[in-house]
């Protein structure tokens, strides 16, 4: 998915194919209500536990703070999780949607990884095999990206009733609520926060005005400069190449406020002396000119514009309220802040199209969708989910069609948008030509064809509104 609707519900691939894809998931986050609450608690805490008391104070205890709470309350899925919990993604639709370059590209690091982490003993045989077998067979784990509120929505999905885990995250997630609470921290306490990432894995690097740095490779895996000093002396025997490229051999882009620089092509949106101002950073950090980098820039260099949030994101930096941010992300009339508005999954939107267009390709309803024969095999379906609930306590907001199916709740309008997308599907199975049209009212959502019109507030046949309709969900909305 490109485009204004990228950033509403990501698969990895998606996140391969624009890596640019961080930066309006980062800004969605501080939307949101929830991560604010995680931000007053840290904040708490570091008043609470004032190291003034206690000797030299730590320079990275809002970083370390972070990285605690992302380590206790949220629940980082291996592969097979994510198959289990979310299914997978099938192959031949990822390469026709994106192009057999960018699915192809992905795997290959991919599957570098995996057989990297059997070799080297990090990760059992018999855990990853299985996952390769699917690979070849045509499928993936469904490796999806959200904002903070779908990933402590999804924690049902695990089964468990106790309050731990509060969330359920993969490492672009991590990364993105990682920036998003760094930026809540006051003036000050963080300058920078970048990502090195590839298709298999995402981590943050950063360091704070005085310059002093870190590496958070996972949400129970934060390393200051000392700690990863004494990692390389100890387990590496003073090789830092190896040592980094222990954790991160297959690292393929650099993505900071300003854009990415892609090291596997020269491809860079992030200024000379940005970069200069990144290399610098990661040599004194690990101690060494990783080899990667030096791959990377010594390929021609092709230099795109800078990235539109980085304006965004450096006057959001310390930002102190949530009240504030949601003034200044919701009032501007800046076109650039539509991707963000997608990714906290806004209705409060002109054009709502693109929440359709992602739609159609979610896996789970496809699979539901191709399995169905009539137009009431998909009104029964969606009439079977009893919970009326939104995933994000806020009927302005949509929940995609897979995300309202497997958390079994959902309303009017979610429901709609689900309903709405399964009956296209059962169309172009059946070949019957029949524009669906999604109607939204203040009470009310309904879904319609030609004569045909359904309730999903009655669930029940009604007659088409002709008034009162706040927004239209189809081809031509």
């Amino acid at each position: 998915m490109t485009g204004q609707g990228a950033a509403i519900a990501p698969n990895i691939f998606d996140g391969f194919a624009d890596t640019r894809l961080l930066l309006p998931l980062v800004l969605g986050n501080l939307l949101s209500q929830n991560l604010w609450d995680f931000s007053a608690r840290i904040q708490a805490k570091m008043v609470a536990e004032d190291t003034s008391a206690h000797g030299d104070e730590d320079p990275l205890k809002f970083v370390r703070a972070i990285q605690k709470q992302l380590d206790r309350h949220f629940k980082h899925l291996h592969p097979s999780q994510v198959a289990d919990i979310y299914g997978e993604l099938s192959l031949a639709d990822e390469r026709l949607r994106l192009g057999n370059r960018i699915v192809d590209q992905a795997l290959e690091t991919i599957e570098a990884s995996f057989l990297q982490r059997i070799n080297d003993g990090s990760v059992p045989r018999d855990a990853l095999e299985p996952l390769m077998a699917r690979i070849k067979l045509g499928y993936f784990p469904a490796f999806f990206y959200g904002n903070i509120d779908i990933v402590l929505a999804n924690k049902t999905l695990l089964g468990q009733k106790s309050s731990a885990p509060k969330g359920v995250t993969s490492c672009l997630d991590e990364v993105a609520i990682f920036a998003s609470l760094a930026m809540t921290m006051p003036g000050g306490s963080v300058a920078n926060v970048i990502s090195l990432s590839s298709a298999a894995h995402y981590t943050a690097f950063g360091w704070l005005p005085n310059g002093e740095a870190w590496w958070l490779y996972g949400k129970n895996k934060l390393y200051s400069r000392q700690d990863w000093s004494d990692l390389v002396t100890q387990q590496f025997n003073g090789d830092a190449q190896q040592a980094f490229d222990f954790y991160l051999k297959d690292i393929e882009r650099v993505v900071c406020v300003t854009g990415t620089f892609d090291l596997t092509s020269g491809q860079t949106s992030i200024s000379q002396e940005h970069l200069a101002e990144i290399l610098a950073q990661l040599d004194h950090f690990f101690g060494v000119r990783l080899t990667q980098m030096t791959d990377g820039i010594s390929k021609p260099r092709n230099t795109e514009h800078a990235s539109p949030f980085a304006p965004i994101l450096r006057a959001l930096l310390g930002s102190q309220s949530l009240e504030w941010t949601r003034e200044y992300l919701l009032t501007q009339q800046d076109s650039r802040l539509l991707e963000v508005l997608y990714s906290f999954r806004s209705l409060e939107l002109q054009d709502l199209s693109p929440y359709l267009n992602v739609a159609r390709q979610q896996p789970l309803c496809k699979v539901l969708g191709r399995s169905l024969t009539t137009r009431q095999e998909a009104i029964d379906l969606v009439k079977s989910i009893e919970g009326c609930a939104s995933i994000f306590k806020d009927r302005n907001r949509i929940a995609m069609p897979d995300e309202t199916l497997r958390l079994k709740t959902g309303t009017d309008r979610d429901k709609a948008l689900l309903l709405h997308t399964l009956i296209e599907h059962v169309c172009s199975l059946t070949s019957v030509s029949e524009r669906v049209v999604t109607l939204l009212t203040d009470e009310d959502s309904f879904v319609c064809i030609e004569s045909f019109c359904f309730s999903l507030k009655t669930l029940s046949p009604v007659t088409r509104p002709i008034t009162g309709i706040v927004a239209q969900l189809s081809d031509g909305a």
